[in-house]
């Protein structure tokens, strides 16, 4: 009988939505396993005396795993992607429209059951209501503990080759060093378990400084790599049972990324991003818990080495991993080998995925939770993440050139009435549903060869198919679709999800960008390169001479947070962590924008919207007439205005729009608070400033 790991639940088999033979009986896993299992009181020590049990030991710890689409009740469900220039939440219960957009996050983010006011990120767990396993709110010490109880005891296990021990050790220093990563990028210095501490056994080491916690992190993946039994990939014949168990590559990845983000200004500053005011100072206050003290360039060195280590060894291994290329130069070409290369996981034949997390099967295993099927089902769908204009314009166009058509927005600003949605980098139309005139064969949408989304078209007559314009969902006038694909019709539950941790494309940008910090800017535009003509699109500094990309750091560098954007946005969180880490405040504090599209008449005049008895007109395109012209402008967003804008002031009287005058954000927002509870014990954590 094959296992299959999951990231909410353990299943055996394969379900049965292809029509495959299914088995569907389940482990269980986490917490609840070491309750009870058949006929036997299990205990820790039970557990390390059968290969199986501590298997599914492990297998419990995977499923604790970081997926932004199943973090449980964090901010009511909302993705963390909605608190970056990319998304927005447009729906009155979304916990950022109740927390972070009116700037009323507290202290007490970490503390309270009220899902709108929660943290993006769980610093503690949290009983009742959903459990650690089913992706709530779990403390990453809980996986921790697990990961050492493994690491420690598995020698124990008398039914287990010495192989496979050293295999599974390896897996769970990965984890390990992951949950901490994941802490590190949310909180700062964090407080290090280096044992599996007793139930009610103190923990006195209080908080470690930020870089006693990379390098801590870093020691653990070094202790992965040393495994000898810990494989570079998983065999071609084994993908079918055990796609998405970690690896040594994994290891090595995410090495690169951990260091990516300590090399970048946050922590690594000649100055801490933000002070503590005196009132908060305590007995154990460090501003070196949030600041490595200094500023060291040569950390852009290590991470660079990591990345070639990582691709030295994939070398060696026959490059398994590879990017996904696209059998036909077209548009359907690219669309469909980027689409396999974010949204499915590794098979026999495509082997992109280096670090994945596996929410819950489709959506037709039925019901509802807050796995895969709760996340697509509730908070996405209802328009708790809808892509903004800034979002569309981080897309170029399909020659290379970036986004060209700035300057077509207002009245009468347009007079050759151009469609700014032709002719655009495939990854658009990957990721939100815009103006078509055409749709590649096989990617219909609604059962339509064109999408006629404008201001009385689709989203006003065909609601039900495309969204409903007054809808949250479409609260932009765009409508998502990366992930999500036709999801009203059923589409998204296509194939199993594998939502990437890191993949090799990440790789390749990663690689770039600590080439350009280190002064080698044509060798970051060949790596880049590489990911872009994936896609079918020109060399970057070719394409955009006006950059000056080989001789200016800064611009290549925001070129590679636009790559980073339009090629992995909306996987791991890496939009809002990209702007943490490079302190992007320009990005938090710049109001975002939604879309009108409006058709023109012959005569290049808007056409009406409503006729005399003020009745919507049917603006709706009939393909047998020509694609028509348009108009656009990108309002300012009120629905969830955020407190971070600084608001225009738009009409110069002095007056800001909203009330929102500049000034509101501080530094204290780059980084969460810490559990106020946890402060209170007095064991040595302490909160970040601002809080």
């Amino acid at each position: 009988m094959k296992q299959k790991i999951s990231n909410v639940i353990l299943v055996l088999g394969i379900a049965s939505v292809f029509g495959f033979s299914a088995c569907v009986d389940k482990f269980a896993v986490g917490d609840a396993f070491l309750e009870k299992a058949p006929g036997v009181d299990v205990n820790i020590d039970t557990v390390f005396t059968s290969a199986e049990y501590t298997r599914n030991f492990l297998w419990s710890a995977y499923g604790q795993l970081y997926c932004t689409y199943t973090a449980g009740n964090m901010m009511n469900g909302a993705p963390i992607d909605v608190l970056t220039d990319s998304y927005h939440c447009y729906v009155s219960w979304g916990g950022p429209k109740q927390s972070y957009y009116p700037g009323l996050l507290t202290e007490d983010a970490q503390d309270t059951e009220n899902g709108n006011f929660q943290g993006k990120f769980s610093y503690s767990t949290k009983t009742g209501g959903l459990d650690a396993d089913a992706g709530g709110r779990v403390s990453i010490y809980e996986t921790v503990r697990k990961c050492w109880q493994i690491i420690n005891n598995i020698k124990r296990v008398p039914d287990m080759s010495d192989t496979e021990k050293s295999r599974l050790r390896g897996e769970a220093y990965t984890i390990m060093a992951s949950r901490y990563y994941d802490a590190f990028r949310n909180f700062g210095g964090l407080c290090l378990a280096r044992k599996d501490y007793e139930v009610g056994e103190n923990h006195t080491s209080g908080r470690a400084t930020a870089w006693e916690t990379v390098e801590f992190i870093d020691s653990l993946i070094v202790c992965a790599i040393n495994e000898p039994g810990f494989i570079w990939n998983i065999p071609d014949s084994d993908q079918g049972q055990w796609s998405g168990r970690l690896t040594r590559a994994s290891a090595r990845a995410l090495r690169a990324k951990v260091w990516m983000f300590a090399a970048s200004p946050l922590f690594n500053n000649k100055e801490p991003y933000m002070d503590y005011t005196p009132d908060k100072v305590t007995e154990f206050t460090n501003i070196e818990h949030v600041w490595f003290g200094r500023e060291d360039p040569s950390l852009w060195n290590r991470c660079l080495q990591y990345c070639e280590d990582f691709f030295n060894d994939n070398a060696a291994n026959g490059n398994y991993y590879a990017l996904i290329q696209p059998t036909s130069q077209n548009e359907a070409g690219y669309r469909t080998a980027y689409r396999r290369a974010y949204r499915y996981r590794n098979d026999a034949t495509n082997h992109e995925k280096l670090f994945d997390a596996h929410p819950t099967l489709t959506l037709s295993d039925g019901g509802w939770g807050w796995g895969w099927r709760g996340f697509a089902l509730d908070c996405y769908r209802q328009g708790g993440a809808v892509p903004t204009n800034e979002l569309m314009e981080c897309f170029g166009m399909a020659d290379g050139r970036n986004f060209p058509y700035a300057n077509l927005y207002g009245p009468g600003k347009n007079p050759q009435g151009i469609d700014m949605f032709a002719d655009r980098d495939p990854r658009l139309y990957e990721t939100m549903l815009v103006p078509r005139q055409s749709l590649p064969a096989g990617f219909d949408y609604a059962g339509f060869s064109y999408v006629d989304s404008w201001e009385n078209g689709a989203m006003f007559f065909d609601a039900g198919n495309f969204g409903d314009a007054n809808g949250d969902d479409n609260g932009s006038h765009y409508r998502k679709f990366k992930w999500m694909l036709d999801y009203t019709n059923g589409r998204m539950d296509d194939e199993y999800i594998g939502v990437a941790y890191t993949r090799l494309a990440e790789m390749y940008l990663i690689r770039a960008e600590a080439k350009a910090e280190t002064g080698n800017l044509r060798g970051a535009l060949d790596d880049i390169h590489v990911v872009r003509s994936r896609v079918g699109l020109g060399r970057l500094e070719t394409m955009n001479p006006q950059l000056n990309l080989t001789s200016n750091k800064e611009n290549l560098i925001n070129e590679i947070l636009r790559e980073r954007n339009c090629e992995i946005g909306a996987e791991c969180g890496d939009r809002l962590y990209d702007m943490v880490r490079r302190k992007r405040v320009d990005l938090f504090t710049k109001p975002l924008h939604e879309i009108r599209v409006y058709r023109l008449d012959e005569n290049g005049q808007r056409l009406p919207l409503k006729n005399s008895d003020n009745q919507d007109i049917d603006l709706r395109w009939d393909p047998s007439t020509p694609w028509p012209k348009f108009e656009y402008e990108k309002p300012q967003i009120v629905n969830g205005a955020r407190r971070w804008w600084d608001w225009e002031d738009l009409n110069g009287n002095g007056v800001f729009d909203y009330g929102q005058e500049p000034g509101f954000w501080t530094n204290k927002w780059l980084i969460d608070p810490v559990s106020r509870i946890e402060v209170q014990k007095g064991y040595g954590l302490t909160q970040n400033p601002g809080w």
